[in-house]
């Protein structure tokens, strides 16, 4: 049996010296002028490209653009699929997505993309961009997350402390225009930066740019005034970025950009939300401060001076391509911190924490949680929801409780949609959007900027998201969150949260409370009195929809340490289920089915017996 050649076109000089290492071969494809070729020429041309291939065997990554128009690249997988060789495409023209002259060539892109086998790109945002415009939703992906910038020298760091700011603006997009700063700004461009204390040094070869930097003694700048260009770095990668870094100083970067998470966990420097605050906070800076961050920052350059990325880059396409039991995609971290999400439908900043800062935060506090959905907000606005007619009282209650975040004894969660979308689904995403465009007004209304809110999502960390991969690891966190405490599970009659799974395995014991599962406000002060019988020293697990929010901020702040759980059950049963679409549960309720038909309750003795009393409809 023939085993598999691999062959890249890959125009970064260093990716494709690091390919060349694990083996690959270089593919004969030159830049050339052919907008007046034959489509004769052309084919023969490319037949000579692919000459060298093994029919049915070879596999063969290609960066996109070549450089040499869309012709030649459509006609080139044309070949490549005769040849019945599967393409992994490199995805490097992240402009179309930001850049208006780009627009209208964005539809031929993703014909060209759905070809692929395997497609690489820069950040999930993009991936999600894609998706939205016509990508295939079964195209498996790997997001190449960071440039490395190998260096064939001996760098010998300086601990220096300066608050200097460098700047080079190398990338694909343009930068800022004007300086008017007591820090000092050190140009590494050609650029027309205006203004006070800007020192140009110019352009300088790669060895002298690393001399210049590694000296250290200050920090690199990325940042673009422009929004069209700031959203760029949303998709792209910045390669200033890894030349600051595999250099060994801190960055400073606007917040937002796709790289934002991997610098803030890693302790690589600065995001802020606009330059006066950056500079604010390079001015703060104390001496040991920035030392921590060049302890850091000079040990995670190994990774990108040695091509750590590159090399975990291409052997994780080349096994996502040939082997069965991977999933659909491959990212070393998916999680997002959501500060000051800048959004087109409320005029507010809105102050998210990500999913795992909000279990952490919720964890180490021990503090109550109002999770606030769709349905709190139609029955605040007025209308009833499937579970819950229109109550006046229940409304006016969760209004008085979504304005109120930032209290010490109960955490208010929001939906993490305002901004930065690219980590859940196309379904995900249109329906917020529709919800988002309706009652834009409302959310004026109760948003309050200075405030911080959590993620309602912090329970729902599977069926919404483009990347389950990260799902199986964040099951595991909740389940050691339920272990070796007492839990008492407030739910509806249809509910049986834990039945037929091991999510509530480690708890030390397990009681329930039994309520009505439509309706449940008008027994409220039934179940609260129950609640409170049976809730002492406990945690108390609340599953009764806009009820299960009154009834934690009443217990919050009575000293009960209860979270509103919802639909955690139906998300690790999916999980566990490995489904891709919202699938009714036979045995028992399921999010967003909400009519509870055709359920087959099954007698299960454990649950019988956790069972302390049950309130009738």
């Amino acid at each position: 049996m023939e085993h598999p050649g691999i062959h890249c076109r890959i125009g970064n000089g260093w990716i494709a010296k690091i390919a060349h290492e694990m083996g690959c071969r270089e593919m004969g494809i030159f830049c050339y002028n052919g907008s007046n070729e034959s489509i004769e020429s052309l084919k023969i041309r490319i037949d000579g490209i692919v000459a060298g291939l093994s029919w049915g065997v070879d596999i063969v990554i290609c960066q996109f653009p070549t450089g040499n128009g869309f012709r030649f690249e459509w006609e080139l997988v044309d070949r490549l699929k005769v040849y019945q060789i599967q393409v992994i495409m490199f995805i490097q023209e992240s402009e179309i997505f930001f850049d208006k002259y780009h627009q209208d060539r964005l539809e031929e892109k993703i014909k060209l993309y759905n070809r692929a086998a395997v497609l690489i790109v820069p950040s999930v945002a993009m991936r999600q961009f894609l998706l939205d415009n016509g990508l295939r939703e079964d195209m498996k992906y790997v997001v190449q997350e960071m440039w490395d910038y190998t260096v064939g020298m001996n760098l010998f760091f300086d601990s220096k402390f300066s608050r200097d700011i460098y700047y080079m603006n190398r990338g694909k997009i343009g930068g800022i225009s004007d300086w008017n700063y007591t820090l000092q700004l050190k140009l590494f461009a050609n650029s027309a930066v205006q203004g006070r204390n800007v020192q140009r040094i110019g352009e300088l070869s790669q060895e002298e740019l690393f001399f210049e930097l590694s000296k250290g003694g200050g920090l690199g700048l990325i940042w673009y005034q422009e929004d069209e260009q700031q959203r760029g770095l949303e998709y792209d990668i910045s390669y200033d970025l890894s030349r600051y870094l595999a250099a060994g100083i801190p960055v400073i970067v606007p917040k937002g950009i796709s790289h934002q998470d991997m610098i803030e966990r890693n302790h690589l420097g600065l995001a802020a939300d606009s330059l006066d605050e950056a500079v604010e906070q390079v001015d703060s800076m104390e001496e040991s401060d920035y030392q921590e961050y060049v302890r850091y920052v000079r040990r995670f350059s190994t990774l990108i001076r040695n091509g750590y990325f590159t090399k975990k880059l291409l052997v994780d396409v080349i096994q996502m391509l040939i082997r069965q039991d991977m999933a659909d995609c491959a990212i070393s971290t998916l999680t997002y911190k959501g500060i000051k999400q800048f959004s087109a439908y409320t005029k507010n900043n809105v102050n998210i924490m990500g999913m795992e800062e909000t279990l952490e935060y919720v964890r180490t506090r021990k503090i109550s949680v109002a999770r606030f959905g769709d349905g709190e907000v139609f029955l605040m606005t007025g209308r009833s929801i499937s579970y819950q007619d229109y109550d006046e009282g229940l409304a006016k209650r969760l209004k008085q409780i979504i304005t109120m975040p930032d209290n010490k004894k109960l955490l208010v969660c929001l939906p993490d949609i305002f901004e930065r979308k690219g980590r859940y689904n196309g379904a995900c995403i249109a329906c917020w959007e529709r919800h988002l465009e309706k009652y834009r007004d409302f959310w004026d209304e109760v948003i309050i900027s200075e405030k911080c809110y959590g993620s309602a999502f912090f329970l729902r960390p599977y069926m919404d998201l483009v990347d389950k991969s990260i799902s199986g690891r964040y099951f595991q966190n909740m389940k050691d969150f339920f272990a070796n405490k007492s839990i008492l599970i407030v739910e509806g009659a249809y509910s049986q949260s834990g039945v037929g799974n091991d999510l509530f395995q480690e708890a030390n014991s397990v009681e329930r409370i039994i309520c009505p599962s439509r309706n449940a406000y008008s027994k409220y002060e039934m179940i609260l009195d129950t609640i409170r019988e049976y809730g002492i020293n406990k945690l108390i697990l609340l599953m009764l929809g806009p009820t299960a929010k009154v009834l934690a901020s009443d217990l919050a702040f009575e000293g009960y340490w209860a979270i509103d759980i919802g639909h955690i059950d139906s998300e690790y049963e999916w999980y566990k289920m490995g489904v891709t679409r919202k699938t009714k549960l036979k045995n028992k309720h399921t999010a967003e089915f909400n009519f509870d038909n055709d359920i087959e309750l099954k007698k299960d003795d454990i649950y019988i017996s956790e069972i302390v009393a049950t309130l009738s409809e």
